[in-house]
């Protein structure tokens, strides 16, 4: 029984055991407290080690040979997608500055529209794509490592973060590029071990997180949510249509954010301390995101196919 309702929460494997940790840490606060070992999957450092871990598997599945199937298409939405949260940050702090708007601060809006969920992407191409479109997504799932939220930032001078931030973050994702890369068996292994590492990475980050932030994050997440789905049509759907000649679902398809999203408050604010009073808040936003871009965004998907098919696209 708890397995199916377990498998229709989208990223379940992260939120639930970070709601869980959560629902603990906010009504039996001194639970993690009890000594060295409980207290250590609720620390800064504890959590920074599960996220080096999850970079490794990561950066294990971006082999040469899947870079090499990746066509045009994959360049073109992520080379957008990039482009476009780089423009939308920009805009967005000019606006209303690093504090934001309806408790969106610009850290955790970007943080929301450059990361995105190949999961989701991949399975969307079951439905509406072709093989060339599952080989554009070796290209897309760099989008889903933190690495490109951190460059962003760092260009839009969002947070103090030096080459030396930017490489600490990119040493595990290198060694896990290594090691898929010098064994497909090991590949396989590591690519598999994700769904198990995002159970300990969702209960370490809800450790640290009250619930009470959650429901103040609620609406602004819910908003942040709209916002990333919407800044698909600025470039990367345009892009989709006019670059690759294709309908633009696949363009929409890429503005999830995924579970790793909800870690990059974390990461950022160990490295710039101006950001601690708004990490625990950000996490709660960004996991709001992280459910309801994944329900938004094929639903999206399937609208936008049936007004612009392929068939319409092409004459």
């Amino acid at each position: 029984m708890f397995s199916k309702i377990f498998r229709k929460v989208p990223a379940a494997l992260i939120v639930v055991p970070m709601l869980f940790a959560a629902f603990i840490n906010s009504f039996f606060p001194k639970f993690f407290n009890l000594g060295p070992t409980s207290s250590s999957i609720a620390s800064v450092d504890g959590l920074n080690a599960i996220i080096s871990i999850t970079l490794v598997a990561v950066g294990s599945q971006l082999t040469l040979s899947r870079l090499k199937k990746a066509l045009s298409r994959g360049l073109t939405l992520f080379i957008s997608k990039w482009v476009s949260s780089i423009v939308l940050g920009f805009i967005f702090i000019k606006l209303f500055g690093n504090k934001g708007i309806f408790g969106i601060s610009s850290l955790c809006f970007i943080a929301a529209i450059s990361n995105q969920n190949n999961s989701i992407f991949v399975g969307l191409i079951n439905d509406y794509g072709d093989e060339y479109d599952m080989a554009s997504a070796a290209i897309t799932s760099i989008i889903s490592v933190p690495i490109f939220t951190f460059l962003t930032l760092s260009i839009l001078k969002v947070a103090d973060i030096t080459p030396s931030s930017i490489l600490d973050l990119a040493l595990p994702i290198l060694v896990g590029i290594f090691l898929g890369n010098i064994d497909k068996d090991f590949c396989k292994f590591l690519g598999q071990s994700q769904k198990y590492i995002l159970v300990f990475l969702g209960f370490s980050i809800g450790a640290s997180i009250n619930l009470s932030t959650i429901i103040e994050g609620r609406l602004g997440g819910i908003i942040l949510s709209i916002l990333t789905v919407l800044s698909a049509f600025l470039f990367t759907v345009p892009a989709d249509i006019l670059i690759n000649k294709r309908p633009g679902w696949a363009a929409i398809s890429i503005y999830t954010a995924a579970g790793n999203a909800i870690i990059v408050p974390a990461l950022v604010s160990d490295l710039d301390k101006s950001w601690q009073a708004t990490r625990a808040i950000s996490q709660a936003q960004l996991g709001t995101v992280v459910i309801f871009t994944s329900i938004l965004v094929p639903i999206v998907v399937g609208l936008w196919n049936k007004k612009f098919g392929v068939e319409k696209i092409k004459r």
